[in-house]
């Protein structure tokens, strides 16, 4: 019976490392840092742009300043050339002008979303390393999980329960709860697989925990739930035979 509960380990079992709202919160904080660099690049290049109109600015305000003083000492003639000269150089001057406004309000603009990203950033910060602060000891994690699991909320208990594993604060005894506790939530939610996996875990390595015979129990369960009845007799006689004072062998004799 050993060897088939044994081959049963080789289910594999991919531990979450990171809770979806983790992954989650970092992708979006990569992608608010990507666009408050690029942001900060295009304020760069306006503040660039700005500076150069308003040389140009400053240089056609001084020709026509130039040319309305010379306005009063030339010719006719020349008086006129002038005056086209410098309407044309005060309409470039408005179209300058203009470009120059548009300018400054999308540096606004960009100023604007930078000190939203910035803000966004911070708090994503706070909120990245808070939990981390006011986190629960992993035993107290694994009580709530565990309470989670007397209480049937299966898929809630999954997560924090597959993080506790081979967590280094917890004892071997810790991690046959872990385990357990994982066991009862594949078993009930139909992944009968995983179940086995876990169940296995404690019962071969384990043999002498106090876990082990309620873990064969459900090894018998499980291989019943996949149609192995062969399998799960075998699995219920060694649960009598190996541990026949346990609770578990008495509930063994009301499995068909």
């Amino acid at each position: 019976m050993k060897n088939i509960l044994i081959l049963s380990l080789l289910f594999s079992l991919t531990a979450c490392l990171k809770t979806a709202e983790q992954v989650q919160r970092e992708k979006r904080f990569d992608s608010m840092n990507e666009q408050m660099k690029d942001s900060q690049g295009l304020v760069a290049d306006l503040l660039s742009q700005m500076k150069d109109m308003q040389s140009q600015l400053d240089r056609l305000n001084g020709r026509v300043e130039e040319l309305e003083h010379k306005q009063k000492q030339v010719k006719p003639d020349e008086m006129n050339k002038l005056s086209e000269t410098v309407t044309q150089l005060k309409s470039q001057q408005e179209n300058e002008s203009t470009q120059l406004l548009a300018i400054q309000a999308e540096l606004k603009e960009q100023r604007s979303f930078i000190e939203k990203v910035t803000k966004s950033l911070g708090e994503m910060g706070k909120q990245t390393s808070q939990p981390r602060a006011q986190k629960k000891g992993a035993k107290e994690e694994l009580s709530s999980a565990i309470e989670l699991v007397n209480k049937h909320k299966y898929t809630a208990a999954r997560e924090p329960l597959e993080e506790l594993i081979d967590h280094e604060e917890l004892s071997p005894g810790d991690h046959n709860k872990v385990f357990h506790a994982l066991g009862r939530v594949e078993y009930n939610t139909k992944n009968y697989d995983k179940a086995l996996v876990y169940f296995s875990k404690i019962y071969t390595k384990y043999p002498q925990a106090s876990l082990a015979p309620s873990s064969l129990l459900f090894i018998g369960r499980t291989l019943k739930k996949m149609g192995k009845t062969d399998e799960a007799k075998e699995a219920f006689s060694k649960l009598k035979d190996e541990y026949p004072k346990s609770k578990e062998a008495k509930e063994v004799k009301h499995e068909n």
